[in-house]
């Protein structure tokens, strides 16, 4: 994950808050599928979104989790005509749709505007470099433990039993984020969890130790 409210002079919550439209979306509902017509940006005032490649065969590769106070949908800015990818709230939430022209004049029309989209496309890109090299050159229990120490560095909380992964996130969830089947998470999982790394149920991650999860991500 990574944050575009890094400059602490503007935020897109800032630039937009005037502009679009506030669409609130239940949780699960969908909010473009692949092939949709890429005309517009969203900003996520309030919840969470998923980002997935979606396959003809129905099979998932989750890019990213679009926390509030972030944007998705802005390759239509370069060139992408018809969306490549499934927008999803897994929260409910509430998101502000702004047209690309739009978006472009509020951006041309703050000094601090570019920057700010420069950063936010070169903060996305890192992400999905390390979500290719993961699937290029990582096992399952190396991306699962890279994924869940992601998890633990952007929503982790502090308990007396370890750190709670404060989202709730299924195994089938977990296995879309890794590039896996949720068989072999589960399986992978359950390994973890006898070897004393986590403790697990079904929505519920608690890491334990973490530097067990980082060892075998360097194990490689």
């Amino acid at each position: 994950m990574f944050s575009t409210t890094t400059n602490k002079q503007t935020s897109f919550a800032e630039l937009l808050a005037e502009v679009g439209d506030v669409l609130e979306i239940d949780r699960g509902d969908t909010i473009y599928h692949p092939g949709t017509s890429s005309t517009s940006i969203y900003l996520v005032e309030c919840g969470r979104v998923k980002l997935a490649y979606l396959d003809e065969s129905g099979k998932k590769l989750t890019l990213t989790i679009v926390d509030e106070g972030e944007i998705f949908g802005e390759m239509c800015l370069v060139g992408e005509t018809h969306r490549r990818h499934l927008a999803t709230a897994i929260e409910d939430s509430k998101v502000r749709s702004v047209d690309k022209p739009e978006f472009r004049q509020v951006v041309e029309g703050n000094p601090l505007g570019l920057p700010l989209l420069v950063e936010h496309f070169a903060a996305r890109m890192k992400e999905f470099e390390e979500t290719l090299e993961d699937l290029a050159f990582r096992d399952i229990q190396a991306r699962l433990s890279r994924q869940l120490l992601k998890l633990s560095d952007n929503y982790g909380v502090e308990t007396k039993d370890g750190i709670l992964i404060g989202i709730s996130v299924t195994h089938k969830e977990l296995a879309d984020m890794i590039g896996s089947a949720r068989e072999n998470t589960t399986l992978a999982l359950n390994r973890f969890a006898k070897e004393g790394i986590l403790d697990k149920s079904r929505y519920r991650i608690v890491i334990k130790n973490a530097a067990g999860l980082r060892k075998k991500i360097s194990a490689l």
